[in-house]
């Protein structure tokens, strides 16, 4: 048995150095890309390009391995690749150990200068002011909607979508004192109202209060006694708290989908969405007949929102999610034929369609 294995791990070693020999060469090549785009100031982030590897290499995949593994270890070989060429500011929705620095460690954990700030509206003006190149933000859970702040911000900062994360979220309970001596509960509205019914199971009575961010929660759990705070398990070992409870949130399927914000628009990767907002006239058959645009193009139509535009009494904007790129001639001729039935059409971006990270 001993002889058996020794001549498997033989052809991994082999194996391991052929790869190591490879990565090289794809460093190096890289490199020399760096300086390229550095001539031409060409930004080293390119979701698209990305997004259309892992596709084509997805295709190859064959069992025993999945296509979740590829992506993931192709999303560390990418941001590696970036750091070769250059690193750069992001910012994202903190403090450390925040589900938003979770998802932004996941694409940008090597080439990237993270910085965590207190609220939506910080990172955003991070990025229009350049001050960062990039920016992490949530937009939707899977269980309690969009978040309006982020939407709001997209209608006013002419930033554009330049990838989607989709991050599964698995809520804990974190405390320095056991669960009969908890008086007060810290967390973000989002994470409060996605673990409601356990909550009024195990901490029936206990003060609830809202904090900017689930990390946020942790810092305050940290600080008062007796109290907990509903975050990432992650967050327990940053800030040194215990997991009282874990998987608390009362939908097992829970995701909070994020935006990666530019000031560029990402380059078509074959696979894309693009996401819009229009306002219509308020007469009958308005709504019908813009989405009637994209049925005609065949275009699949993956979201719509309605929310008050917030100038006038009843007044409504829709917020759009469709299958596509501005540059598919399908897209161009559903946008053009929609012009003529909305008051006013405010793209937010082409970017590739994110998948679920792990």
């Amino acid at each position: 048995m001993g002889k058996e294995i020794e001549e498997i791990r033989s052809q991994i070693d082999a194996i391991d150095k052929r790869l190591v020999g490879l990565l090289y060469k794809r460093a190096k090549l890289c490199l020399q890309l760096g300086e390229i785009k550095h001539k031409y100031s060409i930004e080293s982030f390119d979701p698209g390009r990305e997004k259309a590897i892992i596709d084509n290499l997805k295709a190859m995949v064959k069992p025993p391995l999945s296509t979740d593994m590829i992506e993931d270890i192709y999303n560390t070989i990418f941001s590696i690749s970036r750091a070769l060429q250059k690193k750069k500011k992001v910012a994202y929705l903190g403090p450390v150990g925040s589900y938003t620095h979770q998802a932004t460690d996941k694409i940008f954990k090597y080439d990237a200068i993270l910085m965590a700030l207190p609220t939506i509206e910080d990172v955003f003006q991070e990025v229009i002011s350049s001050r960062a190149v990039l920016g992490v933000v949530p937009v939707e859970n899977s269980t309690e909607g969009m978040v309006s702040q982020t939407l709001d911000l997209m209608i006013s900062s002419s930033l554009y979508i330049s990838k989607e994360i989709m991050l599964p979220i698995q809520h804990a309970l974190l405390s320095k004192a056991p669960l009969n001596n908890i008086h007060k509960v810290f967390s973000h509205a989002q994470a409060i109202a996605q673990c409601r019914h356990w909550l009024k199971v195990n901490l029936a009575g206990v003060k609830i209060i809202e904090t900017s961010s689930t990390s946020d929660a942790a810092l305050a759990a940290c600080k008062h006694e007796s109290s907990a705070a509903i975050a990432s398990t992650h967050a327990a070992t940053i800030y040194g708290l215990n997991i009282i409870a874990s998987n608390i949130n009362d939908y097992p399927n829970n995701i909070t989908r994020f935006w990666v914000v530019s000031r560029n628009m990402a380059s078509p990767s074959g696979r894309d969405k693009t996401s819009f907002i229009i306002t219509l006239d308020n007469v009958p058959g308005a709504l019908h007949k813009a989405i009637g645009s994209f049925a005609r193009q065949s275009i699949n139509l993956t979201k719509i929102e309605s929310r008050p535009s917030k100038k006038g009494a009843w007044e409504y904007i829709f917020f759009i999610d469709i299958q596509g790129n501005l540059k598919d001639k399908p897209v161009i001729k559903a946008l053009s034929e929609l012009k003529g039935c909305t008051k006013d059409i405010i793209i937010l971006g082409s970017y590739p369609e994110g998948e679920l990270i792990n």
